[in-house]
Parts: structure tokens; sequence; C-alpha cells
């Protein structure tokens, strides 16, 4: 039996940890590898330094909930048109470094990829620390907006960052929106759409 799980909404207290879990999380991965290939301490610093700006902005416009003691983490951004994050490119330079162009060439394929209709909740991150996978905990920072969303009759849009995170959206109500899609042939994720219940 799965315990329950405590979740709570991010605070602006807690950006600069819930960046670098989910940079961790996300670290071993063949996109993450594309996007500092040599370097794992280079790229969870260069990774979190973007993560810092994204969360931020959640916290400021959309929803992020946290598992525990930061044990998981989700971003959500809601619908409709959002403010630009103020000088994100230069302050997107200043986190990345040398492997700028990259990270501005990936969040070209996102954008692109990103359904431009019906308005839509968007899960950007969702994580979960690696020694306490397998607890219900990303079920339970998907069902506590889940609930929201289906009460709005909002439907949500996220690009699942593997196999394995495709196989929770699945479980969760998600079905494939498109086929998967990376840059310079790297299969990074598997766009997502799940309607409202």
């Amino acid at each position: 039996m799965t315990e329950a799980v405590s979740i709570r909404p991010g605070r602006a207290s807690d950006v600069d940890a819930l960046a670098r879990s989910i940079a961790r999380a996300f670290g071993h991965l063949p996109v993450s590898r594309w996007l500092v290939p040599d370097d794992e301490e280079a790229r969870v610093d260069a990774m979190a330094g973007q993560f810092r700006l994204l969360v931020a902005h959640a916290i400021d416009y959309g929803d992020v909930y946290v598992a525990g003691e930061g044990d998981g983490v989700a971003v959500w951004f809601p619908p409709g048109p959002m403010p630009d994050i103020p000088d994100y490119d230069d302050r997107l330079a200043a986190a990345a470094g040398p492997y700028t162009a990259r990270f501005v060439e990936l969040d070209k394929h996102l954008h692109k990829a990103h359904p431009a209709g019906p308005d839509h909740a968007y899960l950007a991150f969702l994580t979960v620390e690696a020694p306490v996978r397998n607890r219900g905990i990303g079920s339970a920072l998907l069902d506590a907006h889940h609930r929201r969303l289906d009460t709005d009759g909002t439907p949500a849009y996220l690009d699942a960052s593997g196999l394995p995170s495709r196989a929770l959206y699945l479980r969760h109500g998600y079905t494939d929106h498109a086929g998967p899609y990376g840059p310079d042939g790297v299969t990074a994720f598997y766009p997502m759409w799940r309607e409202s219940r």
C-alpha cells in the first residue's frame, strides 16, 4: 500500500532547490547529454540555471507543487498567454554559458511542438527524486492539479521525457498527441494530451 503523499504549493524560497532537483532528475537523459555533452557537473549547473528561471516564473504566474520535503515537484503553466520571462535570453546565456546555442535550439523545438489550441494547461516539469521513486509521488503530484483541471473543464499538454514517463502519463489519461521529437536526431520528447474528465 502506498503512503499518503503530502503536497504543498511551491514558494519563492524553494526555487533554487527545486531547479537543482529537476536538473539532477533530467541530467541523465539523452537530450540533456546533448545539451551539455562532456561534463555532468556543468550539465546540472547549466540546466538548473534555466530551470530556476522557469520555476520562479511558474511560482509567480502558474502552479508549482512540492511533494514531501522536496521529494518531487510539478511545474504547471495555465491556459492562455503568459507574460514573458524578463531578460530571458540574457539570463539563459548567463546560466548556459558556452552551451547557450543548444539550449536555444531545444527551446525552439519545444515551442514548435506545443499545440496552438485549444486553451490548455501545460505541465512543464514533473520529477521525483531517485531514492523515492515508485512510491506514488508522481501520481499524487499529477492528481493535485488534475482535480482542478477537471473541475474547470481544462485539458492539459506535456512533453514526456522518455518512455517510463510516457507510461506514467498514459495511466493518468494522457494520449499521444504527435510523434516523438528532439534535436539532431535525439528522441527527446513524447507530446501528450489529456482531456478533462
